[in-house]
């Protein structure tokens, strides 16, 4: 059995390892530049994060929460 790892392997685990937590974002500072941030207005950012409890966000889940409320169906 080979126990060699692949380069695409290495490499993850090298992200894996020096990956910093990402930095929190007011909700309201990413609102103001939804439109340069996420390419979307003001208003779908505030639907995307409805009923959210926290002041605070990452990009990362601010893109995620947009995406899939851009995909929900609109009854």
């Amino acid at each position: 059995m080979d126990t060699k790892k692949s380069k695409n392997e290495e490499v993850e685990g090298q992200e894996n390892a020096t990956r910093r937590p990402e930095s929190l974002f007011h909700i309201q500072d990413l609102r103001e530049h939804s439109k340069e941030l996420f390419g979307v207005k003001p208003e779908v950012l505030d639907g995307a994060l409805f009923g959210l409890d926290q002041k605070q966000v990452t990009k990362t889940e601010t893109k995620k929460r947009i995406r899939e409320f851009l995909r929900k169906e609109a009854n």
